[in-house]
């Protein structure tokens, strides 16, 4: 891709619907619990096999957009993880207090923490060198 696209501002949103989407699977395990699949894995409970795979498929490009906001230092990808890392993890703590719910937020509010912290360090080292 080149350097142009990067800066567009349609990674906010696109950062912020897959992290949501992750999200919601991820609650789905939390709520639902994990049973053990036919090949031995886990699988989700009854009633929460449409978290189960919206968790599935949107792991791949949730992590995708959530490394980019982490190792890039553009102003829109660094946006969409703090947004989506903290609407997400609002949403987990309107969901319920236990210690997966709290671990989960906790990790969502850290990445929204760590995107710009990231980012800065590594504008206030590239200014430097």
């Amino acid at each position: 891709m080149g350097q142009g696209r990067w800066s567009q501002g349609w990674w906010i949103p696109l950062t912020v619907v897959a992290m949501a989407a992750a999200t919601w699977g991820l609650l789905g395990f939390i709520e639902g619990g994990c049973e053990r699949g036919s090949r031995g894995g886990c699988v989700a409970a009854d009633g929460y096999e449409w978290n189960g795979w919206v968790f599935f498929l949107a792991a791949m490009p949730t992590y995708f957009v959530v490394v980019t906001g982490l190792t890039d230092d553009r102003r829109h990808p660094v946006l969409g993880v703090v947004a989506g890392g903290a609407a997400c993890g609002v949403c987990v703590l309107a969901q319920g207090t236990t210690v997966p719910h709290l671990i989960t937020a906790a990790v969502l509010f850290a990445l929204a923490v760590a995107a710009p912290a990231l980012a800065w360090r590594r504008r206030r080292a590239a200014r430097a060198e």
